[in-house]
């Protein structure tokens, strides 16, 4: 393995990001986001330098760029919310033409002072609804329109090859943390006894913990692993088991489903993302050499519920 020195992230005052840097700093790496608002990025990771940039209107500036041996690319309109045509619009624009312009200005550079690594995010709507097949990384994608933006993101990473730089798609599941994110949404409910799975139950849920998250991205910065992995942890679970755990793990009850058809009401389109089946694996991941700390869903949400947890 080889450390990045200097870290460029987009995206890094996000949930993800936040902590990315954050463990970046803590071991030395300097980091410098790239941020619609660049003092704001600043003040949110302190330590971390910043330049203003919209990814979706052009390429960032060639300063960021200055010193830098790695590129975290996690910038992207959120995907939670009623699909309207102008939000689904956002959502590919964001991902898609913000990491074409990032390629460009890693393009622009001097041979000699590109990046080494780009690690982009994607995620596992690429697969859509899997049914109860287990789906690893070689995988077709499926036609949908989150498998279509997910498609079209990663071939846009994979222009920077020509570079000479070496890329790493991640498909990442659902991400676990208490304080942001789906699982930031469920606690109230489940802590006031209210919740439960959505739809039928039977649905497949492939999450990860937090710090797993960080340390696959890490490990994709530092080793030599090119090409796509899942972000998922190796164990997926129902819906109805995801429930039961949450409800275990916050000594409540957890039997009060969420209908399919008043969510299908309520959320529009995005519902699919909601109700669909997610079963999806990390083979080359793990084969990859990347050991989860965090396996089992059990494990995981007692270590992220814990008094001491941040």
């Amino acid at each position: 393995m080889s450390t990045c020195t200097r870290v460029l992230i987009t995206g890094g005052t996000g949930l993800v990001g936040r902590r990315l840097a954050a463990s970046l700093l803590a071991s030395g790496t300097e980091v410098v986001l790239l941020s619609r608002d660049a003092d704001a990025a600043r003040a949110k990771v302190p330590g971390a330098d910043a330049h203003a940039w919209a990814p979706e209107e052009g390429p960032p500036p060639a300063e960021a760029f200055a010193g830098v041996d790695g590129v975290v690319n996690l910038a992207g309109e959120p995907v939670d919310g009623r699909w309207t045509a102008v939000k689904k619009g956002r959502i590919r624009e964001s991902r898609v033409a913000g990491t074409a312009n990032l390629v460009t200005a890693i393009q622009r550079l001097p041979e000699e002072a590109r990046p080494r690594v780009l690690v982009t995010a994607s995620a596992i709507g690429y697969y859509g609804d899997t049914g109860d097949d287990a789906k690893g990384e070689d995988a077709s994608p499926a036609d949908e329109f989150l498998s279509e933006v997910c498609a079209a993101w990663e071939a846009a990473a994979k222009g920077a090859e020509a570079l000479g730089v070496r890329v790493v798609a991640l498909r990442i599941g659902l991400v676990l943390d208490p304080h942001g994110g789906a699982l930031g949404k469920m606690l109230p409910l489940w802590k006031a006894g209210l919740g439960g799975p959505m739809g039928g139950g039977r649905q497949w849920v492939a999450w990860i913990h937090r710090d797993d998250l960080t340390d696959l991205i890490r490990f994709a910065l530092e080793s030599d692993v090119a090409g796509t992995l899942n972000a998922t942890s190796p164990n997926p679970v129902r819906q109805a088991e995801f429930a039961k755990t949450l409800g275990a793990a916050v000594n409540r009850p957890a039997f009060l489903p969420a209908p399919g058809f008043a969510l299908k009401v309520a959320l529009g389109e995005f519902s699919v993302e909601v109700l669909g089946s997610r079963r999806v694996v990390p083979n080359r991941t793990l084969s990859a050499g990347f050991t989860f700390a965090f396996p089992t869903l059990e494990g995981a949400l007692a270590d992220l519920l814990s008094s001491g947890s941040e």
